[in-house]
């Protein structure tokens, strides 16, 4: 009797793994291509392919804290600040990405709006508000903008 339980266990859940790997669909990834700036000096230095013409981009550094690593990237034209970006927020639990979800947009329009990195603090995202404040301050030096 103990043999045949131990037999439907092991039969019964082999096929289950397997079912489930051979159902997962694949993993697709999508590489954008680097320009080559050694040969093209109107190539932006950033490398984004979705900056407008002219534009640049520049990343903030990664700040890391117990929620996770932020970063930050921000585009500009002609001076001004006209997108910005999260390069990396947070970590992949679910409370992480509700906060980041309400979060970046909140930083996106203060920053557009004020043009600096300087902004208020997302209420409810005590992690998320220093560290990415902190990596918007290092892309908006690279960038040579005011603070």
């Amino acid at each position: 009797m103990r043999g045949s339980h131990v037999a439907v266990i092991v039969g019964g859940c082999a096929p289950l793994i397997v079912a489930g790997f051979a159902a997962a669909p694949p993993l697709t990834v999508t590489v954008q291509p680097q320009p080559d700036t050694s040969t093209d000096p109107t190539a932006a230095p950033s490398g984004d392919p979705t900056a407008a013409p002219g534009a640049e981009t520049f990343a903030g550094p990664a700040v890391t804290n117990e929620r996770g690593t932020y970063q930050a990237q921000i585009t500009v034209e002609d001076g001004v600040v006209t997108d910005v970006v999260a390069l990396q927020a947070g970590t992949t639990a679910a409370q992480s990405q509700a906060v980041n979800s309400m979060a970046i947009p909140l930083f996106k329009e203060r920053v557009l709006e004020a043009q600096t990195w300087d902004v208020e603090a997302v209420s409810g995202a005590s992690f998320t508000s220093p560290a990415f404040l902190e990596s918007l301050q290092g892309a908006f030096q690279d960038a040579g903008l005011p603070s």
